[in-house]
C-alpha cells in the first residue's frame, strides 16, 4: 500500500506534457477563420488538434479564452506585418498601395481562408464572450492607433496634405479595409475588391 501511493505522488498532475499549445491555437485559428465562428465548435477542434477536450479546458478554462487566444495569435502572425508596414519610412502612396496590394493579393490554395478572422469576429462580436469581445476592442483599437500615427508621421512630412484630420482618415481607412475583407470572405472577386478600394482610397491622394 505504501509503495502504491509513492508511486502514485510521482506523477506529474495538471496540463499533460504532450498538449501542445501552440499547435491547439494554430488548430482554431483556421477552423475558425476558414469557417466561421460560428460554424466551429470545440469538439471540432479537439478532433482536429488531436486533443482531448478536458485538457483543452484546462489549457483555455472555456471556448470564450479559447477564441480569445486564437485571436490574439492572429494578431502576433497575421496582422503583425501591416502593423510593420505602418511603422516603415515609406511614403504615404506607396505604404497604401501595398496595404491594398496585400489584402487582394492573388492566392492559388482553394482550400485558404478567405479575408480576415478579425474583421469577421468583429462582425459576430456580439455572440461572443466577454474575453473575446475584449480582445477584439483592444485589436481594434491598435490598429486605429497605428493608423492615426501613421497619417499623422505623413501629414509631418508633407507627404499627405488633404485637410482632413488624421483620426477621421484612421477611421475612414479601417472602415475600407473591414469592407473589403467582409467582401472576400462571402467570396467577392478580388479583383473587385481591389479596384473598389483603389477608388476609395483615391481621396486622399
Amino acid at each position: 500500500m505504501n509503495s502504491n501511493k509513492s508511486n502514485n505522488s510521482n506523477v506529474p498532475r495538471g496540463r499533460p506534457r504532450t498538449f501542445n499549445r501552440d499547435h491547439v491555437l494554430d488548430v482554431a485559428m483556421q477552423a475558425y477563420w476558414h469557417d466561421g465562428v460560428d460554424n466551429v465548435s470545440v469538439n471540432e477542434i479537439c478532433k482536429k488538434a488531436n486533443v482531448a477536450k478536458p485538457g483543452l479546458y484546462r489549457e483555455f478554462t472555456n471556448e470564450d479564452g479559447l477564441m480569445k487566444a486564437a485571436l490574439h495569435s492572429y494578431q502576433k502572425k497575421i496582422l503583425a506585418p501591416l502593423f510593420e508596414a505602418l511603422k516603415a519610412d515609406t511614403p504615404f502612396k506607396e505604404t497604401l498601395g501595398n496595404i491594398v496590394s496585400s489584402i487582394t493579393m492573388e492566392n492559388n490554395d482553394e482550400q485558404a481562408p478567405k479575408g480576415c478572422l478579425m474583421a469577421k469576429m468583429r462582425q459576430s462580436r456580439s455572440y461572443m464572450g466577454a474575453g473575446t469581445q475584449a480582445e477584439i476592442s483592444h485589436i481594434h483599437e491598435r490598429v486605429l492607433d497605428a493608423l492615426h500615427d501613421w497619417v499623422l508621421r505623413s501629414k509631418t512630412k508633407g507627404e499627405f496634405t488633404a485637410d482632413i484630420p488624421p483620426k477621421l482618415v484612421a477611421t475612414y481607412i479601417d472602415t475600407q479595409i473591414h469592407c473589403a475583407m467582409l467582401q472576400l470572405a462571402q467570396g467577392g472577386h478580388k479583383t473587385t475588391a481591389k479596384e473598389v478600394l483603389t477608388l476609395s482610397f483615391s481621396v486622399l491622394l
